[in-house]
């Protein structure tokens, strides 16, 4: 059985480390050998290329746009023939579509939805186009994937039609190897004794709204000068020169480390207080995840869709209003002041592992229902 993952890139990103780790669990979990699995991406190159399994095809379209990519994957899809063709966001699924009359009729379809149908950083008319988007080419698929049930309630509520096509699939999250990575050694001055480390970990882009945080944190030092608060961010992306400015301007930039992208934010997490979100919007925040299967507290916005999901309605960490920097502060003592059951923590972090969602996939794949 062929079956073919369409992806745009494999640059940093949730989106293209949980496909990776996806592909990884599918081979492993596969005993009979009986899917060939082919990726397919249109930009080449990519912090996460090495992340491919060997065991997974791996093809490019050279990055190639308008009709030379519509040519391009369409010869590309054409020559691997797949039995399933499983599309990681909303717009590749779009692309492909336009050649599913040239594919064998049993082909199935599959669009994984990773976020919300509504975004708040999107204007009015941005979501109103993605929304016709969605009313519109989704039904075509034979399932709807979604990351998470707060995902798949915002699909479902368009229409009857989407209601049965989406179903939950939890993100592939927890790799066997996240507790070695963890321990593995890592000097940073931050990590000092006396002082209280917070750790976020995400792109610096709109969706993280890194503004809030950091607005938060310099409330939580000037509100708290007798404790030795330290930030740790993981990541990077388009908005580090605004996000390194602002901790300029708060005064707070001994205090504030932009550590930039690591292949292992683990080691971090696991040496520090607290885990920190202050998304605008997520699907299955995987860093959160990873940070309760090993154990470690968690302060999150309480935005849309995921963390009062994996908290279980905050019973297992912190959840504060999104855009209130004063909130967060408070909600970052509030957690400090827990005592958080850190068994209870990792069994819920490890209920989002790679091998339990690539199970369901296969599942998927070789009997048409989950």
């Amino acid at each position: 059985m062929n079956v073919v993952f369409y992806l745009d890139d494999l640059f940093g990103g949730g989106v293209q480390r949980r496909t990776m780790r996806l592909l990884q669990g599918i081979k492993d979990n596969d005993h009979n050998d009986e899917l060939n699995v082919h990726l397919i991406v249109n930009q080449p190159g990519g912090e996460n290329k090495a992340m491919v399994p060997t065991r997974v095809s791996y093809h490019t379209l050279n990055g190639v746009t308008g009709s030379q990519h519509t040519k391009a994957l369409g010869e590309m899809l054409t020559a691997l023939r797949p039995d399933i063709v499983v599309c990681c966001m909303g717009q590749q699924f779009i692309q492909a579509l336009k050649h599913k009359a040239s594919l064998p009729k049993a082909c199935r379809w599959y669009v994984i939805q990773a976020v919300p149908v509504k975004l708040i950083a999107y204007s009015w008319l941005r979501n109103k186009i993605r929304e016709i988007g969605i009313r519109k080419f989704y039904p075509k698929a034979d399932k709807v994937l979604c990351v998470s049930d707060d995902v798949r309630a915002t699909v479902a509520q368009l229409s009857s039609s989407l209601d049965e096509l989406a179903h939950t699939i939890y993100n592939p999250v927890v790799s066997e190897n996240l507790l070695t990575l963890s321990q593995e050694p890592v000097e940073h001055p931050f990590f000092d004794s006396g002082n209280i480390v917070l750790v976020a970990a995400g792109r610096l882009n709109v969706q993280k709204d890194y503004g809030t945080m950091l607005d938060a944190f310099a409330l939580l030092t000037a509100k708290h000068p007798e404790r030795s608060f330290k930030l740790l961010i993981l990541g990077d992306g388009e908005l580090r020169e605004q996000v390194s400015s602002q901790i300029q301007r708060l005064g707070i930039d001994d205090n504030v480390d932009l550590v930039g992208f690591t292949d292992n934010p683990y080691k971090y997490i696991s040496r520090a207080d607290l885990f920190v979100m202050s998304s605008l919007w997520e699907g299955l925040p995987n860093a959160m995840i990873e940070s309760l299967a090993i154990g470690k507290p968690v302060v999150s916005t309480e935005c849309v869709a995921g963390p009062r999901e994996i908290l279980l309605d905050g019973s297992l960490g912190t959840l504060v209003p999104m855009q209130d920097p004063q909130a967060f502060a408070d909600g970052i003592i509030s957690e400090l002041q827990q005592s958080r059951d850190k068994q209870a923590l990792q069994a819920r972090g490890w209920e989002f592992s790679v091998n339990n969602a690539a199970n369901k996939y296969i599942k998927l794949f070789k009997d048409a229902k989950l």
